[in-house]
């Protein structure tokens, strides 16, 4: 059966829920269905659904401050779903899901809500009734998300996990074209330890240049830093670095294609010590069969026990240089990549859009 869904994801920035939305939309697409997302106006999710073909609604100004521009664009969105009828709104901000429902007073329409992000929703008692009211079904990114929707009210029946999916070939299959290791002057022996994010105090970038200090091998291991400055700069990482007189580092920019980094990537740390409710860099590293070493935090000991790597505790620079020393190993190291891929290889790509498929067919058909 065809469904017309419209996405919505109002997010200024293109984080791990624009990423998601925006996936789904295109898996949602591939599969035959009817797919328009709702954004800001030249955010970096409108502009990316305009390259993939993908149909978009990003007139209504949701942003706009003042109670009479809030009223006028909930019209102007009603008006857009009498011209389009939606089988189903599926809003993935708290902000978007509150618009949807105001918009939707008197109409019949299916509220689906996506949460992607790692924010514990308000247990208040409006919010309780909010949750219980306003949308059919939930969907969370991760298994640890179940417990604070449930607290809202909502039974388990009606919470839906699905993560994040990636098409694993797009990396398993590439080949850079860029030498990185000789641009970097990394010598050809040295294992390549790398943080891939943003450069923010939640991702634990701190950690991961602090656990240098309790290498046995020092001299192994070339660490590598990459990343756009958030609320952390290069020149106070670059002071840790010295700190810990790391003798063979890189800082790098963020990459267009990570993918780059990717193919002289070893070992991949995600030390962080808060949000990752999606770890899509993990998902990215594991497709090359690259060891993660992850803290446990949100999603990423559920990505790490599926697939392979090594969890530890947040904040903990010894045990983020154990787990490196342990796949500095070649034997362990060897052992973990072959699992890992093993395991990539099952993975089915289509099965993100189908389980959102019918999960729209129970909130219809009920």
């Amino acid at each position: 059966m065809k469904f017309s869904i419209l996405i919505m994801c109002s997010v200024r920035w293109y984080n791990a829920s624009a990423h998601y939305a925006l996936y789904l939309a295109q898996s949602l697409k591939n599969s035959g269905m009817d797919v328009v997302i709702f954004g800001i106006s030249g955010s970096p999710l409108i502009t990316k659904a305009k390259e993939h073909g993908i149909n978009v609604v990003d007139d209504a100004g949701l942003m706009s401050s003042g109670l009479f521009l809030f009223i006028k664009n909930l019209f102007k969105f009603r008006k857009i779903l009498n011209i389009n009828k939606f089988d189903i709104i599926n809003p993935h901000m708290s902000r978007d899901h509150v618009f949807a429902f105001l918009s939707l007073i008197g109409k019949k329409y299916h509220i689906i809500r996506t949460r992607t992000d790692s924010t514990i929703p308000k247990a208040n008692i409006l919010n309780r009734i909010f949750y219980r009211i306003s949308s059919g079904n939930y969907i969370v990114s991760s298994k640890y998300m179940v417990s604070h929707i449930s607290k809202m009210g909502i039974a388990k029946n009606h919470i839906s996990v699905i993560p994040l999916e990636i098409n694993y070939k797009d990396f398993t299959l590439f080949r850079s074209g860029l030498d990185l290791k000789k641009k970097l002057n990394v010598a050809k022996d040295r294992i390549v330890v790398s943080f891939i994010g943003r450069l923010d105090r939640i991702k634990g970038v701190e950690y991961f240049l602090r656990s240098y200090a309790f290498l046995n091998n020092k001299n192994k291991f070339h660490y590598l830093v990459s990343g756009e400055e958030i609320n952390l700069s290069v020149a106070e990482l670059k002071r840790i670095s010295d700190e810990m007189n790391i003798s063979s580092i890189s800082f790098l920019e963020r990459m267009d294609d990570v993918r780059d980094l990717l193919c002289i990537t070893d070992i991949g740390v995600i030390p962080s010590i808060g949000s990752e409710s999606i770890c899509r860099i993990g998902l990215e590293m594991l497709a090359f069969g690259i060891p993660v070493i992850g803290s446990n935090i949100n999603s990423i000991p559920e990505l790490l026990n599926e697939l392979g790597g090594v969890v530890v505790n947040p904040g903990s620079p010894e045990e983020i240089a154990d787990a490196i020393e342990y796949f500095g190993r070649s034997g362990n190291y060897k052992k973990a990549k072959k699992k890992i891929l093993s395991k990539v290889s099952e993975r089915q790509p289509d099965r993100f859009a189908m389980e959102y498929i019918d999960i729209i067919s129970k909130v219809i058909n009920k």
